[in-house]
C-alpha cells in the first residue's frame, strides 16, 4: 500500500454464535482514533496511511471456551521524493543574514543534500550552517543558514531530496552585491544522444547577459 491510502481488514468469522472480536497490530490491542475506523467489529480501516502503519494486523475471535484468530502483514511501499516548501531567488548585501531552506516528504525519509552552481560543496566556513530534522512523519525539513553572507557564497543553489525510489532537485541563485567572478568548471562527461545541461558558475552582482564560447570560458 501507499502513504496516504485506505487500508481495510476483514475478519470473516463462520459459526453461531460469534462471541467478542478483538483487533491487534504486532500483538498489541490496536484503538480507534481518527485514522483508525471500526465500521462493524469485523472490519478495520485505517485511513491515511503513514509509514508507521507497517506490521502484522490479527483478528481474535472467542466464544466460550473457544478462539480463533487469523493475521495480515500490511506493507507500505516506497514512494519518491516530493518537495513540499521551497526557496526562491533572494539578493543581498555582503555581511548580511540569509537563509535558504527545503521541506521534502517520501517514504522512506528523504535525505536531503546541497550543491552550489551544480557540482560544488557548501563552503564549511564559519557562519555557514547545513542542518536537516525530521519535522512530522515522513517530513525532513533542510536548512543552509548564512550568519555574515560573502560575495563568494553567491551562485545558484540546489536542493535534492533523495531515498531509495527517486530524487527531487529545486534550484535558486542567491545573488550578493559585489564584483563579478566566474568559478572554474570542470571536465564534464555526456553520452551522444542524451540531455546535457551546465550551469555558468559565477557570482556577483548586478550582471547584464551571459555569454557561453566553446572552447573558452563563459
Amino acid at each position: 500500500m501507499d502513504v496516504g491510502r485506505t487500508a481495510t481488514f476483514n475478519c470473516n468469522v463462520s459459526g453461531n454464535p460469534v462471541g467478542s472480536v478483538v483487533w491487534k497490530k504486532n500483538m498489541r490491542l490496536l484503538s480507534p482514533n481518527p485514522r483508525v475506523v471500526f465500521p462493524t467489529k469485523y472490519v478495520v480501516q485505517l485511513r491515511q496511511l503513514k509509514r508507521s502503519d507497517s506490521g502484522m494486523y490479527q483478528c481474535f475471535v472467542n466464544r466460550d471456551f473457544y478462539s480463533a484468530q487469523a493475521s495480515a502483514r500490511l506493507v507500505i511501499g516506497d514512494l519518491a521524493p516530493k518537495l513540499k516548501s521551497v526557496f526562491v531567488e533572494k539578493t543581498v548585501r555582503p555581511g548580511s543574514y540569509a537563509s535558504l531552506s527545503c521541506v521534502a516528504t517520501g517514504n522512506p525519509d528523504p535525505h536531503i543534500q546541497w550543491k552550489l552552481d551544480g557540482i560544488w560543496p557548501l563552503s564549511t566556513r564559519p557562519g555557514i550552517l547545513v542542518s536537516s530534522y525530521l519535522s512530522g512523519e515522513s517530513v525532513v525539513t533542510s536548512y543552509v543558514n548564512f550568519s555574515s553572507i560573502d560575495i563568494l557564497d553567491s551562485g545558484v543553489y540546489t536542493c535534492e531530496a533523495i531515498n531509495d525510489a527517486g530524487r527531487v532537485s529545486h534550484s535558486r541563485r542567491l545573488n550578493v552585491f559585489g564584483p563579478l567572478f566566474v568559478r572554474p568548471l570542470d571536465n564534464l562527461t555526456a553520452l551522444a544522444g542524451a540531455s546535457f545541461s551546465m550551469v555558468c558558475p559565477f557570482g556577483g552582482y548586478p550582471f547584464e547577459t551571459i555569454t557561453w564560447k566553446r572552447g573558452k570560458f563563459c
